[in-house]
């Protein structure tokens, strides 16, 4: 693809006073961001009447009341909206953002006045014709035209994308989606010719969430945007990927390494978006991808080849995008491996037998991993045929639920602890043997139902931290042919592990 100019970076504050405004406009500032967004809808009353106390400001302001009807907090009420935007442009704003159609443009007005952002939030299942028509008719001299619509990945790949290589659109015009899309199209931003692309302030700069979950970091951007015009791109395949450490981990490996890329989390819906996916992303620039829960065994059948190990275990969490097709490989099993020998080299295993509670792609690579050390895996699930795939295919060992037999070392391979799984359905209090060790998939849930477990049995409790970033480094070495320091890897994982 052709590379336009740089976009400009909004930072959009998630501030609800002047005070806590100006703090976040100086991080924007220092983390690459080209203007600020200041949401006065966020703002109660009385900090509205404050505004003037933002300047002079570090960068060019973008003044906003986002309505209800649109996502935000503002009044919905035409006169109570004219009220705070005229109150707005009586101050040194740079622009004045105002949704097309909800809100009149304003007349000519003062020659220093704020530039107009012209605003189309259109609702989720709009037609991308729809989009199309509304980014391509004449705009306001010197307004910026911004068009958002909710798109699942499958719909942005398929259909927004195309349209937009086809049919640019022009100068000052930002085109991008919310939902699991966004961080598509933020990414892509300077490739698709987008004037402005909204992002969000690093997470160092504030505890606040995003007033978008799919924004970017504004640093991350700006990095990224900087470096060659072909610089690669990597993603986070899977359903949930909110909140995923992985963005942040490969994210934290370029900048130390002084290499040009971003990684991206993308939440794919069905096996045919993730078919989609696998097919066009390469084409966009993705170098490669890592997958998780639900679609590891999906990916290893999509992908054009696959290493021995994602064979042998039958499931595939990372994919290079070589140009005859996707590579499917495993690095859990390297994870997996690596971790059970520090512990066993640590005296807190003895190497012989390994109980695994699970039966989906992360006890599969346990398996192979525990089998790699030369010991024993008993397999617990509930899913009984999945468990006797697992024997079958990997030779472990079945056990049985309503009488388990305690391992020295226990690994929890299941979703429970993931947002909206289920409860356990396996006793891992009887898994593991009192003084034993419990190792978690499962990273973040320090006091989850897991964790919980591990403390009734009297057993160490350690979560997924570790494995995530030791299986992130073999994915990043895969791709960039370049290991992480060892103290990049270790850093990640501080405070994983509670005796």
């Amino acid at each position: 693809m052709n590379a336009p100019a740089r976009p400009q970076l909004v930072v959009a504050v998630p501030a609800r006073s002047v005070t806590e405004a100006r703090r976040a406009v100086r991080a924007a500032r220092d983390a690459g961001a080209d203007l600020a967004e200041i949401r006065l809808d966020l703002w109660p009353p009385a900090e509205r009447e404050r505004a003037g106390e933002l300047f002079p400001a570090p960068l060019p302001l973008v003044a906003t009341v986002r309505s209800r009807a649109e996502g935000g907090e503002g009044p919905d009420d035409p006169a109570e909206r004219a009220a705070v935007l005229a109150a707005a442009a009586r101050l040194p704003f740079a622009y004045l953002d105002r949704e097309r159609l909800r809100d009149p443009m304003p007349a000519e007005g003062r020659e220093d006045g704020p530039l107009p952002v012209e605003s189309s939030h259109l609702p989720a299942g709009t037609p991308v014709a729809a989009a199309q028509a509304i980014w391509t008719a004449p705009s306001r001299p010197g307004a910026v035209r911004k068009v958002v619509l909710p798109a699942p990945v499958g719909v942005a790949l398929t259909e927004l994308v195309p349209a937009l290589r086809r049919d640019p659109p022009p100068p000052g015009t930002s085109v991008m989606t919310t939902g699991p899309s966004g961080p598509l199209l933020r990414a892509l931003g300077a490739r698709l010719g987008s004037a402005w692309v909204y992002a969000r302030l690093p997470e160092s700069a504030t505890s606040a969430p995003p007033i978008e979950p799919s924004q970017l970091a504004v640093d991350d951007l700006a990095r990224f945007f900087s470096g060659p015009t072909d610089a690669p791109l990597f993603a986070l395949l899977g359903r949930p990927v909110a909140g995923s450490p992985s963005p942040r981990l490969h994210g934290t490996w370029m900048r130390r390494q002084k290499v040009a890329g971003i990684y991206l989390p993308l939440e794919i819906a069905s096996a045919d978006e993730l078919a989609a996916a696998l097919r066009l992303l390469p084409e966009l620039g993705f170098r490669g991808a890592n997958v998780t829960h639900p679609w590891k065994e999906a990916a290893l059948r999509l992908a054009a080849r696959a290493t021995p190990i994602a064979r042998q275990v039958g499931v595939a969490n990372c994919l290079r995008f070589d140009p005859d097709g996707p590579l499917a490989d495993n690095t859990d099993v390297a994870a997996a491996e690596q971790r059970l020998g520090e512990l066993r080299a640590a005296g807190r295993w003895d190497g012989e037998t390994v109980a695994v509670v699970g039966s989906g792609g992360a006890a599969r690579a346990t398996v192979g991993a525990a089998r790699r050390l030369g010991a024993r895996a008993v397999v617990y699930g509930r899913n009984r045929g999945a468990v006797d795939r697992i024997v079958r295919d990997l030779g472990a060992d079945p056990g049985d639920p309503a009488a388990p037999h305690p391992a020295r070392l226990a690994v929890h391979a299941t979703t429970v602890g993931r947002a909206a799984s289920e409860p356990l359905a396996v006793p891992i209090a009887s898994v593991v043997a009192p003084g034993g060790y419990l190792l978690d998939w499962v990273y973040g849930a320090a006091d989850g139902e897991v964790a919980r477990a591990a403390a009734r049995a009297r057993a160490a409790y350690e979560g997924g931290d570790r494995l995530l970033a030791y299986q992130a480094a073999e994915s990043y070495e895969r791709w960039w042919g370049l290991r992480p320091p060892p103290p990049d890897v270790f850093a990640a994982t501080e405070g994983s592990c509670a005796e």
